[in-house]
């Protein structure tokens, strides 16, 4: 509180009109006129310097509605006689001078000599003068405090009682309070949770995957075509520098101006922060479009054959297709920047950061890249046969290939050992927490590696069709809300469709468990716990085989062999959406805060914008 109490408690000194120049409204003029010819009285106050006021009697804290009352008393006042206008003043006086224990005694006798009439007007005048801005009298940190337990829109509700409430709902704790709650996780209070907030530091690595006339077809297709290629291995003790340095890729440093030496560098512009408000506001509006499936589509063609594989990030969109290229697009525009040359088989893999790009090509290759100038930097070769999937997390590359074998690559040490469990094609790697990986094939099973032994820790089993992708996440936001029956179906589909609909069979490892989610050829994406090995759900709704999906903490994207690209509620497992555009079969997904990218065996790349501007 701005102003030191004294030793009575809720007691304080009364605010001096006189030290303002404030001008007065209608209503403070009517209280002063009255306080004039009152001056012992309690709303008085100038009624004496000296003395303290309760919490009531605060003048920072007058109601506007005391105004009228006042007003009103002062107009039956001078209706009355002089004589009786000089007994009702002193009686008022007398009060309003006495000290708290002869007050409730004066009031205890008038109680007494009440009669019906006056008890009832009592009870009526004295419900709405108990009331009190508890959230104006009390200190501001717990008054913030307070705030900071209500929703959104309770906020809202309150800042509009007073100005003070205002100042106080958009105070940006508690905003705060409210982004960290909701960004990027479902809150536990009211069931709902905001995208993450774009960071062009984050690096994502998207699914690759294949698409062809029919899913039985496609292995025989892809298989029948292709040709005996000369084994090329290399020896685990050779060395090899993936070039992924930053000064491969920096662009050259810029003149210097030759005035700058004789003038004193400017200080840097202060940091430009962005209210707390703002950014909630901004979430919940494409929250608000992901939830009512309101978004933009831009299609990208460039490629001649079926694009493969496709990763993106703020600014870039790379895509690897059967057409034996890989492209680079603007993401915001869809101006195609540059095309890699240098593969001789489709490419069926990529990822990419902030200083390197590494490709993996049917031609049992990987290439790794400079795409900003585009120059090949590298070749690994290694693999027997095609190259299917990769991924690279620091110094550390695993790649899974046609001949059923995973390699992996240490950049630091440059050694290059193989992981053997699979009996068909390696579909998809990742690499978990540095230490281990999982891996899924065609065999239909799912594994987990130890990189250090390099065993098998454990072989997931529940798929029957050929599992093309997988991807694992141990964020402490992905949490699953079980329904009692352990099924429901999609509210949210084409008029039509056939449902999509989740069930699931070990909810009792869906808390404090990192999952993995994979995708396979029986139609079906399952969801499983790392720690147990046991599938906590699976989820219907594709009438073909899934090929590829990407996930966070909110939704699960997947594209499938029917066309279709589905959004499921990471939650509940139901089916949110089902996107269509696309004419041949789904064979790549992306997924952002704002945006699902596809490429398909059409040719196209799609860009779903879910954004603000949308």
């Amino acid at each position: 509180m701005s102003k030191e109490l004294d030793e009575h408690p809720g007691k304080q000194k009364p605010f001096n009109f006189d030290e303002t120049e404030t001008p007065l409204d209608s209503e403070e003029l009517a209280m002063t006129a009255f306080h004039k010819q009152h001056p012992a009285h309690p709303l008085n106050p100038h009624r004496e310097k000296e003395s303290y006021t309760c919490y009531r009697h605060r003048p920072d804290l007058r109601r506007a509605v005391d105004g009228p009352s006042l007003n009103a008393l002062q107009m039956q006042l001078d209706q009355l006689p002089k004589e009786l206008q000089t007994i009702v003043s002193q009686v008022w006086s007398t009060f309003g001078s006495a000290p708290q224990s002869i007050r409730s005694m004066i009031l205890g006798g008038l109680l007494t000599q009440c009669c019906f009439p006056q008890l009832s007007y009592l009870s009526t005048a004295l419900n709405p003068l108990l009331r009190i801005d508890f959230i104006s009298v009390a200190p501001k940190e717990i008054s913030l405090k307070i705030f900071s337990f209500l929703d959104a829109k309770s906020i809202c509700h309150a800042a509009q009682v007073s100005k003070v409430w205002k100042k106080l709902a958009d105070d940006d704790y508690v905003w705060y309070r409210m982004c960290i709650q909701h960004i990027d996780k479902k809150c536990r209070k009211c069931g709902w949770g905001l995208p993450l907030l774009d960071s062009k530091s984050r690096k994502r690595w998207k699914e690759p995957s294949r698409i062809t006339e029919s899913a039985e077809n496609m292995k025989k297709r892809w298989r029948e075509s292709e040709e005996p290629i000369v084994q090329k291995r290399v020896k685990s003790e050779h060395k090899f520098d993936p070039g992924s340095g930053p000064e491969s890729v920096g662009e050259p440093p810029s003149k210097l101006d030759p005035c700058s030496a004789t003038r004193p560098p400017l200080p840097p512009p202060p940091p430009q922060r962005r209210p707390w408000k703002d950014i909630f506001c901004e979430r919940l509006k494409v929250e608000r479009n992901w939830r009512r499936g309101i978004y933009t589509t831009k299609v990208l063609k460039g490629h001649t054959d079926g694009v493969m594989c496709l990763q993106f990030d703020n600014t870039h969109l790379i895509t690897g297709s059967y057409d034996h290229t890989v492209k680079i697009w603007d993401i915001e525009t869809g101006e195609l920047l540059r095309t890699l040359d240098g593969h001789s088989r489709c490419v069926r893999a990529l990822q990419f950061d902030t200083c390197k790009l590494i490709t993996g090509s049917m031609d049992a290759t990987m290439k790794i890249w400079n795409y900003r100038t585009g120059e090949c930097i590298r070749t690994l070769e290694g693999h027997t046969n095609g190259i299917v999937c990769l991924h690279f997390d620091c110094s550390t590359l695993a790649s899974g290939s046609v001949d059923g074998t995973i390699k992996i690559w240490n950049f630091s040490t440059g050694k290059c050992s193989t992981l053997a469990g699979h009996t068909d094609w390696v579909t998809k790697v990742a690499i978990f927490q540095k230490t281990q990986l999982f891996s899924c094939s065609d065999d239909t099973t799912i594994k987990h590696w130890d990189l250090a032994t390099q065993t098998c820790l454990r072989t997931f089993k529940g798929h029957i069709g050929q599992v093309q992708c997988l991807q694992v996440a141990s964020h402490a936001n992905f949490a699953f809300s079980l329904s009692s029956d352990n099924s429901s179906s999609s509210p949210a589909r084409p008029t039509g469709a056939p449902s999509a609909a989740a069930s699931q069979t070990h909810p009792e490892d869906t808390h404090n468990s990192p999952i993995l989610i994979s995708g396979a050829l029986d139609n079906t994406i399952r969801t499983w716990s790392i720690n147990t090995g046991n599938c906590i759900r699976t989820m219907f709704g594709h009438v073909e085989g899934v090929w590829s999906l990407a996930f966070d903490t909110l939704r699960i994207v997947s594209g499938a062999h029917d066309c279709t690209v589905k959004v499921w509620d990471m939650s509940s497992g139901l089916c949110m959406h089902t996107l269509t555009g696309h004419s041949g079969p789904v064979s790549c997904v992306g997924l952002s805060d704002t945006r699902i990218v596809t490429g398909s065996d059409d040719n196209e790349i799609r860009i779903w914008d879910f954004g603000v501007d949308v």
